[in-house]
């Protein structure tokens, strides 16, 4: 999609339709075309407050926002969440649907109890798995770790655990493979393409490199809960290589991922952005997602920035200092290579539509039934 009609189709809101550690072997046969249902942070959460939070240490520095978030997610998984969900599921119905795709913070978390943060994950589970089954009760539903989903005393281990035994189980259902659901990093195959999910807080980029680096594949699927390029927004050293422990390797994931043509898919950020870059190895494209439909208002096709040259224009109006230095430092590693980019604090769902040739990415606002918009993805070719 050239930027003219990025740019149009964010603004008026117009349909543009339509052997490394942690890898998994075996598989299905050549799929041609699928798709997969695409939900960014959810943040599950119900009212009141002590269904899920009765254990929560009030001694907790962040204790004032924190409350403010489980006030947020109780009110948005009050009716709009739960809107959000059935449209994405009504959508699958009608299509070649393989697989659900949850882009991390699946769950609030700050519970600060093993078992009731187990409870919390299981619920969330339901409460998205429950609007799809009804349609099929075989699609299978995969997520990324995300840092809510490990947040609170003993969250990791139960996360952990949680992981191994449903993601196992789901990647079998839907491949056929034993796949030891294992962070930091872990991969397997859906016919001729791949799919690695990592855990983006680990400070460690090599294994993700050695992943997509060993990916051969018709599609290479980095699925992350953090983003990789530098985002427009508070986050944007919190994302996967943002750390200054990685500062050596992020040129070289860049490079791996520009030489498979890789697709990065991320969240994070509550935003849905779009970055298309181009290089000298070769390119790569990343989709941040987002489903926090905190506000009615965010049910939009509307671009805030939708073009290359508004890049980080959000941050670098509100930083100063050590802050504003570090941002520009990001901004100059990522912007040579961008080609294409869009930003919104738009909230909905998405649907991946998955060819030979091509990779389509298509944004339904809050809970629309028609895409608002879609956008070509690298991919191969």
């Amino acid at each position: 999609m050239n930027e003219g009609i990025s740019r149009r189709g964010f603004l008026a809101g117009v349909a543009a339709l339509a052997a490394t550690r942690g890898r998994c072997f075996g598989g299905t046969p050549e799929l041609g075309r699928y798709s997969v249902a695409i939900l960014g942070d959810t943040h599950y959460d119900k009212e009141p407050e002590s269904v899920y939070h009765s254990h929560y240490d009030e001694s907790n520095k962040w204790a004032k926002i924190q409350h403010a978030e489980f006030k947020r997610n109780g009110e948005m998984w009050r009716e709009r969440c739960p809107r959000l969900v059935e449209a994405s599921a009504a959508i699958a119905s009608r299509l070649d649907t393989r697989f659900i795709l949850q882009m991390g913070d699946l769950v609030q978390g700050d519970c600060d109890d093993a078992p009731t943060h187990v409870k919390m994950l299981e619920d969330a589970v339901e409460a998205v798995r429950k609007p799809f089954a009804q349609r099929n009760a075989e699609l299978p539903f995969l997520t990324v770790i995300g840092n809510h989903d490990f947040r609170g005393k003993g969250a990791r281990e139960a996360y952990m655990a949680f992981s191994r035994r449903f993601m196992g189980a789901e990647i079998r259902r839907l491949t056929g493979q034993e796949c030891a659901a294992e962070y930091p990093v872990f991969s397997f195959r859906l016919g001729g393409d791949a799919w690695i999910f990592c855990d983006f807080e680990r400070s460690n980029l090599q294994p993700v490199i050695d992943a997509v680096e060993g990916a051969e594949a018709r599609h290479v699927f980095l699925v992350t809960h953090g983003p990789f390029t530098a985002a427009d927004s508070n986050s944007f050293r919190w994302r996967l290589g943002g750390s200054k422990k990685c500062d050596a390797l992020r040129p070289r994931l860049y490079e791996a991922l520009s030489r498979r043509r890789a697709i990065v898919l991320s969240g994070h950020t509550h935003t849905t952005t779009f970055f298309r870059h181009e290089n000298a190895f070769g390119g790569f494209c990343e989709f941040t997602a987002n489903s926090v439909w905190e506000k009615p208002e965010l049910a939009t096709g509307e671009a805030i920035y939708s073009r290359v040259e508004e890049y980080g224009a959000r941050r670098l109006a509100r930083l100063s200092g050590e802050k504003l230095e570090d941002f520009k430092a990001s901004l100059a590693f990522f912007r040579p290579g961008l080609k294409e980019y869009f930003f919104s604090d738009a909230a909905g769902h998405c649907r991946l539509d998955v060819e030979d040739a091509s990779v389509r990415m298509s944004f339904y606002p809050g809970d629309a039934l028609s895409p608002a918009w879609s956008v070509e993805m690298c991919g191969r070719g």
